[in-house]
């Protein structure tokens, strides 16, 4: 998808990311709430995220573990996401462990026995399972949201389609990072942005 988006002789990624941002800005600015903005820093985490991941010569060069201060900006990333979805959890008054939150865990712990299986590079594991522990918080919070709302507020499912459609992403960097699977990168750069788009609209009012 990145490649439909490089303009003005920028990486398409780049460009992509900025506008993921720049629409949660547009949301929270236009419908101000604690839950738009929190979505707003959350993006705005991830696309900083993104910028030490692109392979930039500058960090890259200037920055020896520019790889973990993308991860660290993802983590922060997902954990705003958290806090927004709580928000909407609370004002709502619904129960935070439901149905929603057991399929958000039955998802994660199936991730933990595949990689944990595949993983061949060990020296890595610690940071995944961190990772994985903290995207399965927000993918709980999200899938909560979702369970209690059901179909009266189709945005809260919105919401859910995109945190898991974010947690794919990661899923496939994993791949690469624990396993070398590579074949499935080219998904990467369609699940995610397509995954934040749907989380930014997801939070609705």
């Amino acid at each position: 998808m990145e490649k439909h988006f490089a303009w003005f002789g920028l990486k398409g990624a780049l460009v992509l990311t900025m506008l993921l941002s720049a629409s949660a800005l547009v949301s929270a600015a236009a419908v101000p709430s604690t839950a738009r903005w929190l979505c707003f820093a959350a993006m705005l985490m991830s696309s900083v995220g993104d910028i030490f991941l692109m392979h930039f010569n500058a960090i890259e060069r200037n920055i020896p573990n520019y790889f973990l201060f993308g991860a660290a900006f993802f983590m922060l990333a997902h954990l705003l996401y958290t806090a927004c979805f709580s928000v909407k959890i609370r004002a709502s008054g619904a129960a935070y462990f439901n149905g929603g939150a057991v399929i958000a865990l039955i998802i994660a712990a199936a991730c933990l026995v595949y990689f944990l299986s595949v993983c061949q590079n060990k020296s890595q594991l610690p940071l995944a399972l961190v990772y994985l522990a903290i995207i399965t918080l927000n993918c709980m919070t999200v899938f909560s949201y979702a369970w209690s709302s059901g179909i009266g507020k189709p945005l809260a499912l919105v919401a859910a389609v995109g945190a898991l459609s974010f947690l794919a992403s990661d899923l496939i960097i994993g791949f690469g990072l624990l396993a070398n699977i590579h074949r499935y990168d080219w998904l990467i750069w369609w699940l995610y942005p397509i995954g934040q788009a749907l989380l930014i609209a997801g939070v609705g009012r």
